[in-house]
């Protein structure tokens, strides 16, 4: 039996299938990527989705729409024209058998599907419940499966395992969209509890695309000479390859745009520095709104923990800066995690053909879920996070529970569990059999940290640490602090 965890938001649909044998793959929705984006550009009579709509939107904003299934309503559209008087509903019909299409083609029969979608879906009023409704008639009557609908947040949160996280404590989920930015807090309590919802409309992406897209466009004139709105074919493909770059900077230093006339070829680079500067400013509004988050609903002095989505953190400098501000650890989450999570969530459930009846959560109920039954990942046992203090001499030792131990030879291996395999065990009474959390390694005449398998490092391995920084360890919902020091002999 197949179960498809939809992810569905106005930047697109996501999705994964999970069979039951455990396996689990991304499916393929987009003419080039795995999300097929939620976009309509109408020519001619006739629509367009995907891509395609998506590269049209700056050029031709009067003939794209991109807000069909933030606003799923009776509502018409803002399309000019003849497609004037389209209502949202009308476009997301479209939209979705052109999605139910592709599924099939994709993967056959499915046997059920599990929709996770944006909280404002599921916040109690009548909007979010018109949303809902015409949601939930418009994939009954293309033929999909649903059995339930998730939380978005709260399925990207689960499919990355919550047994880390310990009880009482706060996760807040940052999700930057096209035309808003969400921030959900969830308590931890046997499963996540939705305590607080913020729909930010004036801080989606399409803005900061369009903010970056004109900056670039300018500094693109000045470099080269050359005006993108000259033409309308170079100006689509100038913004498909400034959208492409905004979302590159997590692979790779630089970003290349390449307009090419019949003249010639002409290039600019884009360093990961310069779009930092670029989106300084928007980074600066997105980390207050975390912070003013953060200041109303933590739990006093509790630690927390920050989630970014894919997106979030594709934004340069966004994930930096909220670590420098020193509020608890800032993680991010793969761009499929919120399907992952719905699908393996609601694996179990069986189909609903009464609206009435759908099982809608706001969070995730653990209690009834062993943990031996999640599939397709195995969750990190630990979640190492390095906090610094900025000193100059190399540790000599590594304290624990008021215990020094020295730092010698090549390597230090630090676990869990009795093992006279380990140089120090920061934890004797976890669970389970003995397991290597991570190693110190001597390069250079410093030592170098290295995370051993099940195990997350929430920082890059190749930097050194020194006496004074503390190394946290989180591990079955407990923390552990190890202090590094120097020693005079």
């Amino acid at each position: 039996m197949a179960t498809l965890g939809i992810e569905l938001s106005d930047v697109g649909v996501n999705a994964v299938l999970i069979m039951d044998d455990g396996s689990s793959r991304t499916l393929s929705l987009g003419e080039e990527a795995n999300s097929f984006p939620a976009c309509a550009y109408a020519r001619s009579g006739e629509l367009w989705f995907g891509s395609e709509a998506q590269e049209m939107n700056f050029v031709y904003p009067g003939r794209t729409c991109s807000e069909f299934l933030d606003e799923l309503s009776f509502q018409s559209t803002n399309f000019d024209g003849h497609y004037s008087k389209t209502m949202y509903s009308q476009l997301a019909y479209e939209y979705f058998q052109v999605l139910a299409t592709r599924i099939e083609k994709e993967v056959g029969e499915i046997d059920r599907a599990i929709i996770a979608v944006p909280g404002h879906y599921l916040e109690v009023n009548e909007k979010s419940e018109e949303h809902l409704g015409l949601l939930l008639s418009i994939l009954a009557d293309i033929g999909i499966p649903v059995a339930g609908i998730v939380d978005m947040a709260a399925a990207s949160l689960y499919s990355e395992g919550l047994w880390n996280v310990p009880e009482g404590e706060r996760i807040f989920h940052v999700d930057l969209l096209a035309h808003a930015t969400h921030i959900t807090v969830f308590h931890k309590r046997s499963g996540l509890e939705r305590v607080y919802f913020a729909r930010l409309t004036q801080h989606g992406f399409s803005k900061m695309l369009e903010r970056f897209t004109t900056s670039m466009s300018n500094k693109f004139l000045v470099e080269t000479s050359f005006d993108i709105n000259e033409d309308r074919q170079i100006e689509r493909a100038f913004n498909a390859q400034a959208r492409e770059a905004l979302f590159s900077f997590g692979r790779q230093s630089v970003a290349n745009i390449e307009v090419s006339t019949r003249e010639k070829s002409r290039q600019m680079v884009i360093s990961k520095e310069l779009a930092a500067f670029e989106l300084g400013p928007q980074v600066k509004q997105l980390t207050q709104l975390v912070l003013r988050a953060v200041n109303d609903f933590a739990n006093g002095d509790q630690a927390i923990q920050i989630a970014l989505s894919g997106r979030a953190a594709a934004i340069q400098g966004l994930k930096e800066s909220i670590v420098s501000q020193g509020v608890g650890m800032v993680k991010e989450l793969p761009t499929e995690s919120a399907a992952f999570g719905a699908a393996n969530y609601g694996k179990d459930w069986g189909v609903v053909n009464d609206v009435e009846e759908m099982r809608v959560e706001v969070g995730i109920s653990m209690a009834a879920i062993p943990e031996s039954e999640i599939v397709g990942r195995t969750p990190n046992i630990a979640s190492i996070r390095i906090i610094r203090e900025d000193r100059s001499l190399n540790p000599t030792h590594m304290v624990c529970d008021g215990l020094g131990y020295r730092l010698e030879g090549k390597s230090f291996l630090v676990g869990v569990g009795e093992s006279d395999g380990f140089d120090l065990v920061a934890d004797r009474g976890t669970a389970g059999s003995p397991q290597a959390l991570f190693a110190l390694n001597s390069v250079d005449d410093r030592w170098m940290i290295e995370a051993m398998e099940g195990s997350s490092l929430e920082m890059q391995s190749d930097a050194s640490l020194k006496a004074g920084d503390a190394i946290e360890i989180l591990i079955q919902g407990t923390r552990k602090r190890l202090l590094l020091v120097h020693c005079i002999e």
